[in-house]
C-alpha cells in the first residue's frame, strides 16, 4: 500500500508547483495511474479507499503504521481537503488522476467523479466565551517578548521561559484552527517590524512542521527556531538594518554577519535549545548548496527546520511593508517561492508551503 500513498503525494507535491500541463505533471500522473493499476491487479480487487481514523491512515482495512513522511503528508492532506474517504476504482485514467491530483493540491474544487469518490465532513465546535478566554494567547507574554526584542541592542538579554511559554500558546492556538497560518494584523499596527516577523515566521514553521506530523516538543523547537532565527539582525546598525535602498559594500557584509553573530549568541545563552543556533546559522543557506551566507567551506543541505524557515522568512519578508519595500501580494510572493523551488528552497516543502497558503 505504501507505494501509491508515496506516488499520490509526490503528484501532489508536482502539481502544486506546476501546472497541470507541465511534463513533470504529466509524468507523476501517468506514475500515479500504472502504480493504482498495479495494486489493483495485484490485490484482485477493483478499487483501492483510504480512510483517516483519527491519526492514522487506513487503506483497505489495513492501518498503515509506519509514520512515513509521505503518510503523514498525505494524511494532512486529505484532512485539508476535509476528506475522510478516499475510493480510487478501476477505469481511472491520467485525465481524471490530473484533476484529482490538482483538486488534491488546492488548485480546483475537491469533486467526485466516475472513478473517484470522496467523502467529507464537517465538524462545528461551539465554545462558551469562557473557554475562549482562557485559551487566548496572553497579552502579557507577546508584550514581554516585544520589549524583550525592542531592549536587545542595549542589553543582549532574552526572557527564554516566556519565549518558549509563547511558542507554547501559538501551537495551542494552531490545534484549535481550521486555518492553516494566524494573521497578526493586531500585532503589525504596534510593534516593530523585526519583532513580528520572528513571530510570523514561527507561526509559518509551525504551520509547515504540525503539517508533516512534527509533535510536543519536538514541534516547539521548531517553533522556537523560527521565533530566533533573525535574533542576529538586533546586533546589526539600525543605519544599516533599515536603510531604503540596496546595501553594497560593508554594509552588506555587516548584514550578512547577523546569521552567524545569531547563532554563537543562541549557543552560549543559557536554556537556548540548540536547534535555535543551527537555524539561526543556516536560514539563509541554499538547498542546492550554491554559494549564500554565511560563506560554508564545503556544500551542505541546511537541516529540515533551517529549510522550513528559509521559505517562511521569504514569503513574510515579502508580504510585509519594511522601509525599502512595498510588500507583494500573497500569490505573487508564492509564485517566487515557486520559481526559487530546487534552488534556494526545498522542492518538497515549497509545495507543501504553497498548499498551506491556499487553505488558509
Amino acid at each position: 500500500m505504501e507505494p501509491i500513498v508515496v506516488q499520490i503525494a509526490a503528484a501532489v507535491n508536482t502539481r502544486s508547483l506546476y501546472p497541470a500541463n507541465h511534463p513533470r505533471v504529466l509524468k507523476a500522473v501517468e506514475d500515479t495511474v500504472a502504480t493504482l493499476r498495479r495494486l489493483i491487479r495485484e490485490r484482485n480487487t477493483d478499487s483501492v479507499t483510504f480512510l483517516i481514523v483519527g491519526d492514522d491512515l487506513v487503506v483497505e482495512q489495513e492501518v498503515l503504521r509506519k509514520a512515513t513522511l509521505s503518510n503523514r503528508q498525505f494524511v494532512d492532506i486529505l484532512r485539508r481537503r476535509g476528506i475522510e474517504r478516499l475510493t480510487l476504482a478501476s477505469g481511472l485514467d491520467a485525465a481524471e488522476t490530473n484533476r484529482l491530483v490538482s483538486a488534491l493540491a488546492a488548485i480546483e474544487p475537491v469533486e467526485s467523479s466516475a472513478h473517484v469518490i470522496v467523502g467529507r465532513i464537517k465538524v462545528t465546535i461551539e465554545e462558551d466565551e469562557e473557554t475562549k478566554k482562557k485559551r487566548e494567547l496572553s497579552v502579557d507574554q507577546v508584550q514581554i517578548v516585544r520589549e524583550a526584542f525592542a531592549r536587545f541592542r542595549a542589553e543582549r538579554k532574552l526572557p527564554v521561559a516566556v519565549m518558549e511559554e509563547m511558542v507554547w500558546s501559538f501551537i495551542d492556538s494552531l490545534s484549535r484552527t481550521t486555518r492553516a497560518l494566524l494573521p497578526l494584523t493586531k500585532l503589525r499596527e504596534h510593534d516593530e517590524y523585526t519583532f513580528v516577523h520572528s513571530v510570523n515566521v514561527s507561526l509559518l514553521v509551525l504551520s509547515q512542521a504540525r503539517s508533516f506530523g512534527i509533535k510536543g516538543t519536538m514541534l516547539h523547537a521548531f517553533g522556537m527556531a523560527g521565533l530566533l532565527h533573525d535574533i542576529g539582525k538586533l546586533m546589526v546598525p539600525l543605519t544599516v538594518l533599515n536603510k531604503p535602498g540596496k546595501l553594497e559594500g560593508e554594509e552588506w557584509v555587516t548584514m550578512q554577519s547577523h546569521a552567524e553573530q545569531g547563532s554563537w549568541y543562541l549557543a552560549e545563552i543559557e536554556g537556548a535549545l540548540p536547534l535555535t543556533a543551527v537555524v539561526a546559522y543556516e536560514h539563509h543557506l541554499r538547498f542546492d548548496g550554491q554559494p549564500s551566507y554565511p560563506v560554508m567551506k564545503t556544500q551542505r543541505i541546511p537541516n529540515l527546520a533551517s529549510r522550513m524557515t528559509s521559505i517562511a522568512d521569504a514569503y513574510d519578508a515579502m508580504s510585509t511593508v519594511r522601509p525599502y519595500q512595498q510588500p507583494l501580494m500573497r500569490a505573487s510572493a508564492i509564485e517566487i517561492i515557486k520559481k526559487r523551488a530546487e534552488t534556494f528552497y526545498d522542492p518538497l516543502l515549497v509545495a507543501n508551503f504553497a498548499r498551506l497558503v491556499v487553505d488558509s
